[in-house]
């Protein structure tokens, strides 16, 4: 018995090991890849500035570049080695875990993974060149004043603030879906039809409520957050729906 223990624990230990290696070796490939482009990547994450307006970008410090580089360089490739991560430890810890904890955390790894690779894409395309806009309106109303105010970015403090953004952005939208996800676990099919037929209006109407206090005064913006959020209690009663009629509550 006490043999078969170790072997167990040389079994996990060289399994997790291997585990960490593959995912150490793919961390560098992504570290070499993206320092490779790293041109491509500073376009890529000084777009929402350069959509709107063709000003520059300062250096104050001599190392302000070098550090923008070490940033986006690391940032970068943690971002997108995440979900091999969370691949390899569900593979690794599932062999000890029953069947509806497997079926949690393969909801945590795909449709989360997905939605917020999503919405960095559109913080990207509108939502973070919406925020520099209204951030830099001053300038553009006082041009022709006696106080004439002309704003500029240091490449660093741009990097932090749009890679402080983008993490903390996913970040949330992660954690909502975790707690939405564990909150139906606890709750019945039929009791979350019930609360999205009669409630989901106000629950549309909080969530665009709260998204506009946030966000700048855009009225394209605020459209579109309008109609994105409509579409997505909608398409979620709708989905609701559909499974309560394949499931035993058809009849209902």
């Amino acid at each position: 018995m006490l043999n078969f223990k170790k072997f167990l624990i040389l079994f996990y230990t060289t399994e997790i090991f291997y585990r960490f290696i593959y995912i150490l070796f793919s961390f560098c490939i992504c570290l070499i890849i993206t320092f490779y482009y790293i041109e491509l990547l500073m376009l890529l994450e000084t777009y929402p500035f350069l959509k709107f307006t063709n000003k520059k970008f300062i250096i104050t410090h001599t190392t302000d570049l070098i550090n923008s580089i070490w940033y986006l360089t690391f940032s970068t490739s943690f971002f997108l080695i995440f979900p091999l991560f969370f691949y390899h430890i569900i593979n690794f810890a599932k062999a000890g875990w029953y069947e509806y904890q497997t079926i949690f955390a393969e909801k945590l790894l795909h449709f989360p993974l997905i939605m917020c690779y999503s919405f960095v894409f559109f913080c990207y395309y509108s939502f973070f060149p919406s925020i520099l806009n209204f951030l830099t309106q001053w300038d553009l109303v006082t041009i022709n004043s006696v106080l004439n105010i002309e704003i500029e970015f240091r490449v660093l403090n741009y990097i932090e603030w749009i890679l402080m953004l983008r993490n903390s952005f996913a970040f949330l939208i992660y954690i909502i879906y975790i707690l939405i996800l564990q909150f139906s676990f606890f709750i019945f099919l039929i009791d979350i039809y019930k609360i999205m037929k009669f409630h989901r209006k106000k629950f549309c109407f909080l969530t665009i409520t709260y998204l506009f206090i946030l966000m700048p005064s855009d009225i394209f913006l605020q459209f579109f957050t309008i109609i994105i959020i409509f579409i997505i209690y909608e398409l979620n009663f709708f989905i609701i729906c559909y499974k309560i009629y394949n499931s035993k509550y058809a009849n209902y």
